[in-house]
């Protein structure tokens, strides 16, 4: 469980510097293209730059979908866990009722026998 709860963490962590990192690309590209400087924009390099967003958004998008994917795992197991955990409680309660009944006999049988 706490390895599962350290993965989504791990992946969220990564999941967040590629966006600080698909920010910073795409301002650079703001840049290029609004810069007021006497530059002439190299189209070539422009559309590099806008490929590679592209590409890191995708990546985003995928990381994300299985930070997704690991949150409703772990939703699943702890919602599993607590199913258990309620009927192992409820055993124990029955049981504990038993055994007072039970108790409760014995006490009742010595008082009869006495």
């Amino acid at each position: 469980m706490e390895q599962a709860v350290e993965d989504i963490e791990n992946k969220m962590k990564k999941t967040d510097e590629r966006l600080d990192t698909l920010a910073i690309q795409v301002g650079n590209i703001e840049q290029e293209i609004f810069s007021d400087g006497t530059q002439e924009v190299e189209v070539h390099n422009l559309l590099r730059s806008v490929s590679e967003v592209k590409d890191n958004y995708q990546n985003l998008r995928k990381e994300i979908m299985e930070v997704q994917d690991l949150q409703k795992q772990l939703s699943s197991s702890l919602s599993m866990q607590l199913k258990i955990m309620q009927s192992k409680f409820n055993t124990l309660k029955e049981k504990e009722h038993f055994w007072r009944r039970t108790n409760n006999l014995i006490v009742l049988l010595i008082l009869v026998k006495s």
